[in-house]
């Protein structure tokens, strides 16, 4: 039997096929599927020529897949589109066996998984996703970033911005972050920076989330109202944290495993470590993912088809994928 898994992303989709024994049979990666970027139909052509990528490298039939479980980003956030979604999906893989989520599930299925417990995405957005001991789950952020976004990496890049017009007007003491972008982008005069913002990032989503980095420097490197930000992003994530365990009804006699995805946590001790300390009132572990997020997806589609899995399948995929 085959298991199809896809891992959709704002800038490229991952597709994985596995066996029931937790044999990676075939992998591939295209460019994003998500829908609000590219479109409905263009979304069902990314599914559907993915789809016969990593078949054809795996020598069998898109028909033959038993089974499929697609991580779409934003999929159950706009009512009217999901039965769209659907069905484009179902047309795409030629089959109604395929199971359509939001990609949070997946990237729970894969750091967990599919185990209970909660996974924090911290990425260009920030969202979580948790799945207690009865199977009732619940997800908490995510609202996109005019919205929210807390803690998200699109969230720290704007902190950044702010943080340095204040540095470099003299509302707070400059510091490594001034430094740090003045080099950058090569200022020659403070003011020059908001047109970089403007015409060189274009304001785009995904390069303001990529000023980050510059903040994790200028935070390593000892400025403290940076350090300061990385607290704050941690608080802000720990609040979806015991939104979720607020809502579900977790074992009280056991811990309760939180696992993390996104470049946020890349960050080290700078995120983990305040974190820890703004989550420390519940019984928490914190654990590194497990598997990767299309690894989650298609171990989540084996374990829908068959309600079966057992410890061998998840330390085969685990070691298949510490030797790729």
């Amino acid at each position: 039997m085959y298991y199809l898994g896809i891992d959709g992303g704002g800038t490229k989709t991952a597709f994985e096929i596995i066996d029931d024994k937790g044999n990676i049979v075939s992998s591939c990666k295209t460019a994003t599927c998500s829908y609000l970027q590219i479109g409905k139909e263009n979304y069902g052509k990314v599914v559907q020529e993915g789809a016969a990528d990593v078949c054809a490298k795996a020598n069998i039939r898109v028909s033959d897949i038993d089974y499929s479980c697609v991580g779409i980003p934003s999929f159950g956030e706009t009512s009217s589109d999901t039965p769209d979604l659907v069905n484009i999906t179902r047309s795409a893989l030629q089959s109604g066996n395929v199971e359509c989520v939001n990609d949070v599930v997946v990237a729970w299925a894969g750091s967990l998984a599919c185990e209970p417990g909660i996974n924090l995405l911290a990425g260009t957005g920030s969202m979580g996703y948790g799945m207690d001991q009865k199977n009732h789950a619940v997800r908490s952020g995510g609202w996109g970033h005019l919205f929210g976004d807390e803690g998200s990496a699109y969230w720290l890049g704007k902190k950044l911005i702010e943080l340095f017009t204040k540095q470099a007007d003299g509302r707070v003491e400059k510091g490594k972050t001034y430094e740090i972008v003045c080099e950058e982008f090569g200022l020659t005069s403070d003011f020059d920076f908001i047109s970089a913002v403007y015409n060189k990032l274009e304001f785009k989503r995904d390069e303001i989330a990529k000023l980050q980095l510059l903040l994790c420097k200028a935070a390593e490197q000892g400025d403290h109202y940076a350090i300061d930000l990385y607290r704050q992003a941690a608080y802000e994530l720990s609040l979806i944290v015991s939104a979720i365990i607020n809502q579900l009804e977790f074992d009280k006699d056991k811990s309760i495993t939180v696992s993390y995805s996104g470049g946020i946590f890349k960050a080290g001790e700078l995120i983990f470590a305040p974190l820890k300390e703004y989550m420390s009132s519940y019984n928490i572990t914190l654990k590194k993912p497990l598997l990767s997020p299309v690894t989650g997806a298609a171990l989540y589609a084996l374990v829908s088809h068959t309600s079966y899995k057992n410890k061998s399948i998840i330390d085969n995929l685990y070691r298949q994928e510490k030797e790729l």
